[in-house]
C-alpha cells in the first residue's frame, strides 16, 4: 500500500480525506449537532434524491433538469471556447489584431456576468437564447486570454529555427506556434468551464424555469434543503466529470507537454 519511500499513494490520501469528511457529516447530522434544515443527513439526502428521481420536481425528473443544464453549459462553453481561442491566437500572432480586439476582451474578462444578464434578458427574453449567450460571453474572454498568452510564450528560438529551415508563416503557425500554445489553451478551457458552471446558476435563476440552478433556488424557497443539496452535488459532479474529460483530452493531445 505504501508508495516510494514509505509514503501513502495519492489515491489512498484522497480516500482517507473523503472518508473523514463523510464520517464528520454522519456524526454531525445523525448525532443531532446540526439541524436537518441546515444540513440534511445522508438518509434524508438519499430520500430527497429518490423523490427527484421518481417523482421529479415541477413535472421534470432530476435527470431532465441536469440534462438541460448540461446542454446549456456545453452550448455556451464550446462555442465560447472555440471563438475565444481563435481570437486569442490571432491576437497573439498579430499585433494589429491585438490592438483592435484586446480592449474589448479585457473589458469583458473582469466584468461580472450578472451585470449584463439583465440586458440580455431585455434583448432576447427569458429562455434558452439569453442563457447560452451569457455562458458564451463567460467562456470567450477566458479562452481568448489563455490562447494569446500561449502564443506569446512560444520560444523565439523555435520560430527562428523553423524559419531558417524555409518554413512559411503558415507552416510556422501550424507546426510550431499552435502546438506550443496548446497547453495554455487547455488550461484556459479548464478555467472557462469552471467559470461557466458558476455562471449557470445565475443564468437559470434569472432567465430560466428549468435546470439544476433553478431547482436549487426554487427548492430553497420552500426550505427543501435536501433538494438543494442534491442539486449542488449534481452540479459539482457534472463539473468534475467535464474537467476530467478535458484533462484526458489534454493528456491525449498534448502528451509531450513538459517533456521538452
Amino acid at each position: 500500500m505504501l508508495g516510494r519511500r514509505g509514503r501513502l499513494p495519492e489515491w489512498a490520501i484522497t480516500g482517507c480525506s473523503v472518508t473523514v469528511l463523510m464520517l464528520a457529516w454522519v456524526i454531525a447530522t445523525e448525532g443531532g449537532f446540526v439541524d436537518d434544515l441546515f444540513m440534511p443527513s445522508p438518509a434524508s439526502l438519499w430520500s430527497g434524491f429518490m423523490d427527484l428521481l421518481v417523482d421529479g420536481y415541477k413535472s421534470r425528473t432530476i435527470w431532465e433538469h441536469a440534462g438541460l443544464s448540461l446542454e446549456r453549459v456545453l452550448a455556451g462553453f464550446v462555442t465560447g471556447a472555440i471563438a475565444g481561442t481563435a481570437v486569442g491566437l490571432a491576437m497573439g500572432y498579430n499585433r494589429v489584431v491585438e490592438a483592435c480586439l484586446s480592449p474589448f476582451v479585457e473589458f469583458l474578462r473582469p466584468l461580472p456576468q450578472l451585470a449584463y444578464l439583465v440586458l440580455l434578458v431585455v434583448w432576447f427574453g427569458i429562455g434558452e437564447t439569453a442563457q447560452i449567450i451569457l455562458l458564451f460571453l463567460t467562456a470567450f474572454p477566458v479562452s481568448a486570454i489563455a490562447a494569446m498568452d500561449g502564443v506569446k510564450s512560444v520560444s523565439r528560438q523555435r520560430i527562428q529555427v523553423a524559419r531558417s529551415l524555409g518554413a512559411s508563416d503558415w507552416q510556422i503557425f501550424r507546426f510550431v506556434i499552435f502546438p506550443s500554445a496548446l497547453p495554455e489553451i487547455f488550461t484556459g478551457a479548464r478555467l472557462a468551464i469552471g467559470v461557466v458552471y458558476a455562471t449557470l446558476i445565475a443564468a437559470e435563476i434569472i432567465a430560466g424555469s428549468t435546470g439544476l440552478g433553478w431547482v436549487i433556488l426554487d427548492a430553497g424557497r420552500f426550505l427543501r434543503s435536501d433538494y438543494v443539496f442534491v442539486g449542488i452535488l449534481a452540479i459539482g459532479l457534472m463539473g468534475l466529470i467535464l474537467d476530467y474529460m478535458l484533462v484526458a483530452i489534454e493528456q491525449r493531445v498534448v502528451h509531450w507537454a513538459g517533456k521538452y
